[in-house]
């Protein structure tokens, strides 16, 4: 599946700490134009039929889709349908919540199935000056989705802040009725003051792999999340998912408004100047030293010598090509958080263990976890 991150604004006035748009491009309120829109759909078609993807998951993305008003955006799903049309497409969106309105519902429901991938932030998010504030707003916008028959998926993004919380952050989303989170990692691009460790991310989701299976021992249920299951996948299956075994670099397209090309949204800002652009077409983008670059990173450069040793190689690959490795550095822990996967090998050494870790994918839903798709995958 080609996986298009579809920027029609970078405009977004919701302030997060750990953002990887500068904020300079974050208060950009410009849009796509028509014709950067027709050639990106032109780009997106050739892409899809030369590498051979059968599905095309379009992600509306940004800055803050829904920034944009109920119309503009079902006029941009209109265009984005007629332009691929013949190909199975998936819509989907991305957005912090905060500006919904009764007016949005049709789209979410019409044009991404009910389903809303938010943003939720337990630190570095604030409404004057106050992140409860902040939380007990995006609570109304969940609700205000919910009442209309809309499945919020939260995704949060761990940082300094949060560790040592695990078992507080379980507890509010299964207080407020969330079944399911995602988590991404924070990535090394902005400002990275609370960035996490490799390490420190590791024992973050080891306390939720813990939290979580306790949970389904106690009470026969647990509230899932994708790189708890990732890692499960993987230990038992070899199944590659997640920051595990992905091939984003070549499945990846970010388009950005004014049709700036990257193959990974982390980054897109901080290598305008390397990349081709939509306008100059497909040969142009697949022939790009920079893609190229990055899919021999992907496959070969980030692959070192401890990757070559590891038991879980055939499925990890070597872990997120934009996360440094930190073997030989603080703590020590590769971008393959090998710890945590080590963790979860001796859970299931055992028939107990590996029936409740079965039992967790199945409330997942990710039996078939699709590799790298940050955090959207649908729950069945």
């Amino acid at each position: 599946m080609l996986q298009v991150y579809l920027k029609p604004t970078n405009f977004c006035n919701v302030g997060c700490d750990f953002c990887y748009l500068p904020e300079d491009v974050r208060a950009n309120k410009s849009r796509m134009s028509e014709a950067t829109l027709q050639d990106s759909l032109v780009l997106i078609r050739n892409l899809a039929e030369r590498e051979g993807h059968d599905r095309v998951s379009i992600l509306y993305h940004g800055g803050e889709p829904l920034s944009m008003s109920a119309g503009v955006l079902m006029d941009l799903s209109d265009k984005v349908r007629r332009g691929l049309s013949g190909i199975e497409i998936q819509e989907a969106i991305q957005t912090s919540l905060i500006p919904l309105r009764r007016s949005h519902i049709p789209f979410l429901q019409e044009r991404c199935d009910g389903f809303v991938g938010s943003s939720i932030d337990f630190s570095g998010r604030t409404i004057q000056g106050s992140n409860s504030k902040y939380i007990d707003l995006w609570l109304e916008k969940v609700h205000l989705a919910r009442s209309h028959s809309l499945h919020v998926a939260p995704i949060m993004v761990p940082t300094r802040n949060e560790l040592g919380r695990v078992t507080e952050i379980y507890g509010w989303f299964k207080e407020h009725g969330f079944t399911h989170f995602n988590i991404e990692r924070y990535n090394p691009y902005g400002a990275d003051a609370d960035r996490p460790s490799n390490k420190e991310h590791s024992d973050f989701l080891s306390d939720l792999f813990n939290v979580s299976i306790e949970d389904l021992r106690r009470t026969g249920s647990c509230v899932t999340n994708n790189a708890v299951a990732a890692a499960i996948g993987g230990v038992l299956h070899n199944q590659p998912g997640e920051r595990w075994g992905g091939t984003c670099q070549r499945d990846f397209l970010v388009i950005n408004p004014d049709g700036a090309l990257n193959t990974c949204p982390d980054r897109m800002e901080y290598e305008t100047d390397l990349w081709p652009k939509v306008q100059d077409g497909i040969d142009a983008f697949q022939s790009s030293p920079e893609r190229l670059g990055w899919i021999k990173v992907q496959h070969i450069d980030h692959i070192e010598n401890h990757c070559r040793k590891c038991e879980f190689r055939s499925w990890c690959k070597s872990g997120c090509p934009i996360t440094d490795h930190q073997v030989h550095t603080g703590a020590g822990e590769c971008a393959g958080y090998r710890s945590h996967l080590a963790k979860v090998k001796e859970f299931v050494a055992n028939e107990e263990g590996r029936r409740f870790a079965t039992g967790y994918l199945s409330a997942a839903g990710a039996l078939p976890f699709d590799p790298y798709t940050i955090g959207l995958e649908r729950i069945a």
